[in-house]
């Protein structure tokens, strides 16, 4: 994975506009997944529209995680913000705090690539990609999860999904990671699954907080232009 120092220093400020989504970002090279500057009905969406969402889980349901992104949302969805207030550049936050006891914990923002159409929601071929990118700006926690996910494809997995860690450097850096790299955690018994196949039906990415062999911990993380690139 490679690491690019953006040099960043993260202010906070909420954004009211509505906007409509648009396919002006998108090439033969890259697929912009999610940039953070689209709102619909209130919230933050995908380039193309597709939702976001925030949730947590926990090992021991006595002890969840909290979480808090945009304001009187719900679902809950991340927080726009900017780096500078005269920057219109924005980003998608969200802040967390992990309890224990527990042996695992985490906070998810999942990102669908486009909206669901009857239930379902649209599926992207992004196999002929090479890499995907993302900055991130990450505070409290040691790693970063990435999992890529499709849902009503025959690729569903109620264990776990081909995905990816990394250690996030302080600041805002941009982190870019090879997608053959994608694969389910060894521990993973009776439900592999083909991280291809998930790739050419692909529905929604996740970024997560966690913790495994969790300590008490509270920080925040903020995201922005996560982008498939050839």
């Amino acid at each position: 994975m490679r690491v690019e120092r953006a040099g960043l220093l993260i202010g906070a400020a909420a954004a009211l506009c509505a906007m409509t989504w648009s396919l002006s970002a998108q090439s033969a090279d890259t697929l912009v997944y999610a940039d953070f500057e689209q709102i619909v009905d209130g919230r933050a969406v995908s380039t193309r529209g597709g939702a976001m969402q925030l949730f947590g889980y926990s090992e021991n349901p006595t002890r969840p995680p909290s979480f808090r992104g945009a304001a009187g949302v719900d679902p809950p969805a991340p927080e726009l913000v900017h780096v500078k207030a005269d920057d219109p550049n924005r980003l998608g936050k969200f802040e967390f705090e992990l309890m224990t006891p527990n042996q695992w914990s985490g906070v998810t923002l999942e990102i669908k690539g486009q909206p669901d159409h009857d239930g379902l929601t649209p599926r992207d071929d992004v196999s002929g990609f090479k890499a995907l990118s993302m900055q991130v700006f990450a505070t409290g926690i040691a790693t970063v999860r990435v999992e890529v996910l499709s849902r009503g494809w025959q690729q569903d997995t109620h264990t776990a999904n081909p995905q990816i860690t990394f250690l996030p450097k302080q600041g805002l850096n941009t982190y870019r990671v090879e997608l053959k790299k994608f694969a389910q955690p060894s521990w993973v018994p009776d439900t592999r699954i083909d991280p291809k196949a998930v790739l050419k039906n692909l529905t929604a990415i996740t970024i997560s907080a966690y913790c495994d062999d969790c300590r008490p911990s509270k920080g925040m993380v903020i995201v922005d232009n996560v982008v498939f690139e050839k």
